[in-house]
């Protein structure tokens, strides 16, 4: 071979190089910056963001090449130096994919930005979620849980430093890398980049949840409303007012179903609704025919997709609370609560939790004051049956249970003898992972122990989803939300004490999760008051409420943590006449 042909297969192999290299640095390029802005991407449903180039994935390009550089040489202090760069920019790296995939996660399911201080303590939960009651063992298992975690981010970050140093190994020309940098910058600034990664993060460790707890006026005394209108009593209610602790309810049994999951997206998609309306039909048919009327709103939640509990905080107390540590600091701050205002006032206050499986649940008396509480924790519930999505025990059975106990506790010499009640359901048979939907069985007295879920297994409804997703998410929430209606339905028309003339309260407690609700949905939630007395509507159409069950009242909607103090208005007898 001629030194000419030798210098042209040099040449073109150079070339051949050079054009790998460049494929393999782009490849790696895109998908770092995929992972990276998964938090852009991937809640707003949109994979095309996953090519606009982030400031940081461009940052990460120049310290590969710097680390390339310093890799040059067997100087023993420029190795020492070159590790010690590729450790330092793994680490990094791996940290900031894993807060990019976490803040998806977060904003994807749970319509909120991931907040490492509040929500790495979190897996905890997330454990016993997944394992069950293990006891001890998970404050073993829960600080290795974080270090794996750690542990395969930072494994991960120095992989892909060491590829992106391979690949500029030796170093591309400067001119050729200053060239690039202006390219992508120019296209990240083209398309726009709106949050920046790294803004996002260093604020999100700032957030400590901490609650500033508001102060109610006493609305007995005849206060201000927060809106500026003016409180005064309505003798028109009542003309005997003083015989009721609550004049505006008359002392009436207070009944309040929250539903699992139950957000407007029952409505607002239309596809669900369609499928949901014999249901809701039937439900809006069974109120009609025992003489209730009903008015609808809906209510601004300050969690989607899960947290359950810190909604029913914030509904209960009055006070907005968003997070783990706003809901522990509710614990000895002496807040009046919707559940105790009712208890002092000669109320017996009762609660079924069929989803307490993990633990004990002090805050029924030490925080809500509920008088009893029926838990599927210490077996109270006494539930024998089959397990159902995340809870065993299913809605129908909780209603039935809670129905004994009220009969115990209402007959001569029983506890709530003579006094009025407020029944509170924790219904869970619509909670994700929406897999295994019980029938509704015809007859209340067969449901026993639970068995007979067990000799029916064949109709039990099951779908394809788990966890992580499912290929049936919608019909999966469908299905349950339909058991979920015809179960209240069937209790209205077969048990509920209508001569009583009862309230009923109906709402949700947040929004499913993605991809359920809609990508630029709310987080409001339906809620529904039944009721035979006008008077008692007419004050919630006073604030709002229009007739019928619905869910689509037009936003902006009203926090949940509005609902305490506009509740006790109604139950005082207090108008509220809005100033102009």
């Amino acid at each position: 071979m001629d030194k000419s042909s030798y210098d042209n297969g040099a040449a073109q192999q150079a070339r051949s190089t050079r054009t790998r290299r460049i494929v393999v640095a782009t490849v790696l390029f895109v998908g770092t910056n995929a992972l990276l802005s998964t938090y852009r991407w991937i809640p707003a449903g949109a994979p095309l963001l996953a090519l606009v180039p982030l400031p940081e994935t461009i940052v990460f390009a120049w310290i590969a090449y710097g680390i390339a550089w310093l890799r040059q040489g067997a100087a023993a202090s420029r190795r020492a130096a070159w590790l010690a760069a590729r450790g330092a920019a793994g680490v990094t790296l791996g940290l900031m994919i894993g807060f990019s995939v976490a803040e998806t996660l977060f904003e994807y399911v749970y319509a909120r930005s991931f907040a490492p201080r509040l929500d790495i303590p979190m897996t905890r939960g997330g454990l016993l979620l997944l394992l069950g009651e293990i006891g001890p063992i998970v404050d073993v298992l829960t600080p290795i849980a974080v270090a794996l975690i750690f542990a395969a981010l930072f494994v991960a970050g120095v992989l892909i430093v060491r590829a992106a140093e391979e690949i500029t190994m030796p170093p591309i020309r400067l001119r050729a890398a200053i060239g690039g940098t202006a390219l992508l910058a120019v296209v990240s600034v083209g398309f726009g980049v709106p949050d920046s990664l790294t803004a996002i993060t260093v604020l999100s460790w700032q957030e400590d949840g901490r609650v500033e707890f508001a102060a109610y006026e006493d609305v007995a005394a005849g206060g201000e409303a927060r809106s500026g209108g003016e409180i005064t009593a309505d003798d028109g209610l009542d003309p005997d007012r003083a015989q009721y602790a609550f004049p505006g309810l008359r002392d009436r049994d207070v009944y309040v179903f929250m539903v699992e999951a139950y957000g407007v997206v029952a409505f607002t998609r239309d596809d669900i609704n369609r499928q949901l309306a014999p249901s809701l039909r039937r439900l809006e048919a069974a109120l009609a025919d025992n003489g209730h009327s009903v008015v609808s709103s809906a209510l601004e939640a300050p969690v989607a997709g899960g947290f359950s509990w810190i909604a029913e905080a914030t509904l209960l107390t009055g006070q907005w609370i968003a997070t783990q540590q706003g809901f522990e600091q509710l614990y000895g701050a002496g807040l009046p609560t919707l559940t105790g205002l009712l208890h002092d006032g000669g109320y017996y206050t009762f609660t079924i939790r069929p989803g307490t499986v993990h633990g004990e649940w002090p805050e029924g008396w030490d925080l809500y004051r509920f008088e009893e509480s029926m838990l599927a924790y210490g077996r109270q519930i006494g539930y024998r049956g089959p397990i159902f999505s995340y809870v065993a025990t299913p809605d129908q059975y909780s209603i039935w249970r809670t129905h004994q106990r009220i009969g115990e506790l209402r007959a001569s010499g029983g506890e709530a003898h003579d006094r009025p009640l407020l029944v509170y359901y924790q219904l869970v048979s619509s909670h994700t992972p929406f897999n295994r939907i019980p029938p509704v069985i015809e007859e209340w007295e067969l449901l026993g122990g639970g068995e007979v879920y067990t000799e029916r297994a064949d109709q039990i409804l099951t779908f394809n989803n788990t966890w992580t997703g499912g290929t049936q998410m919608d019909e999966g929430y469908v299905a349950s939300l339909r058991y979920v209606f015809d179960v209240i339905a069937k209790y209205i028309e077969e048990l509920l004490d209508h001569e009583s003339e009862p309230i009923i309260v109906i709402l949700g407690d947040h929004q499913p999760q993605r991809p359920i609700r809609e990508p630029d949905a709310t987080r409001s939630v339906p809620i529904h008051v039944a009721s035979r007395d006008q008077a008692i509507l007419d004050a919630f159409r006073s604030i709002g409420y229009t007739d019928g069950l619905h869910g689509d009242a037009p936003g902006p909607h009203a926090r949940m943590s509005e609902f305490f103090p506009a509740f006790t208005r109604i139950a005082r007898g207090l108008t509220e006449r809005r100033g102009r």
